[in-house]
């Protein structure tokens, strides 16, 4: 069973325009799983952005999780040469989707997972304790586009087992999190191999792990700072807790080491 998702181009009314509020304010060109999931909950996705919003339309919050992502300790994985994506039929257009995609997560996920947290101090009680930045702030250009993301319905059974090796389980056996960074590789399986292989080791010699609770420590910190500045109503639905506690907690921050260990890895121009 996989996380239920209202996928953009399924989205209408208010959740449309929630989905471009965050696509323009966080300089991506895609919306993340974990917003795709709380549209799926009553009142959900309404609730997250109405308390949000002044942090990302001051820039507040984008600006800190990227700052916090760079700084974050990281052990690298092998670099790829060209010749290895040569012979998986990545040219260098190839090469660009990759690099794109890359460079996307790697803008979207801190600032998604810092707003998970935030999000979480809100349903905990937090109170404001100043008022919300006011400054104006114009978000970077989106890179893009983005080649479109594997069906999970519609995956090979070879893009399957390779997700299956990184997919994250769920919350005492729920829905797995088939990460979106991931999904966009379906339609290259060698390329999508490569990588799995790659980060394998990592993951096994607990490096990974090490800079995840690197970057959940600073990002706590920085969470309780703009959390200050939000107000927000008792969350509407009892599963918003639950899934921003997993995603805030492993999912998000596993994929920010990975997006930055993949874009280093990648050749230069």
């Amino acid at each position: 069973m996989l996380l239920a998702e209202l996928p953009e181009s399924e989205a209408s009314g208010e959740k449309a325009r929630i989905y471009a509020e965050i696509r323009r304010l966080g300089g991506v060109p895609m919306v993340a799983l974990i917003f795709r999931h709380l549209a799926t909950l009553p009142g959900g996705i309404e609730w997250a952005w109405n308390a949000l919003a002044p942090a990302w339309k001051s820039g507040r919050l984008q600006e800190t999780a990227w700052r916090i992502a760079r700084e974050a300790p990281m052990d690298d994985i092998a670099p790829i040469p060209r010749e290895a994506l040569a012979a998986l039929a990545v040219d260098a257009a190839g090469l660009e989707e990759i690099r794109v995609v890359a460079r996307a997560y790697n803008r979207a996920n801190p600032e998604n997972m810092l707003a998970v947290l935030c999000l979480l101090r809100l349903i905990d009680g937090a109170k404001p304790t100043r008022a919300a930045d006011s400054n104006a702030w114009t978000a970077p250009v989106a890179p893009g586009p983005l080649v479109p993301m594997t069906d999970v319905a519609a995956m090979t059974q070879e893009v399957a087992a390779l997700l299956d090796l990184v997919a994250a389980p769920g919350e005492l056996g729920g829905p797995r999190v088939v990460q979106s960074l991931y999904r966009h590789f379906g339609q290259r399986p060698g390329f999508l191999a490569l990588l799995v292989t790659l980060l394998l080791p990592r993951f096994a010699e607990g490096s990974i792990a090490r800079s995840v609770r690197s970057l959940r420590a600073s990002m706590d910190a920085a969470a309780s700072d703009i959390t200050a500045m939000l107000v927000a109503p008792a969350a509407p639905h009892p599963g918003i807790e639950p899934v921003l506690k997993h995603f805030g907690g492993g999912v998000i921050p596993e994929m920010i080491v990975v997006g930055a260990l993949l874009e280093r890895a990648l050749p230069l121009r």
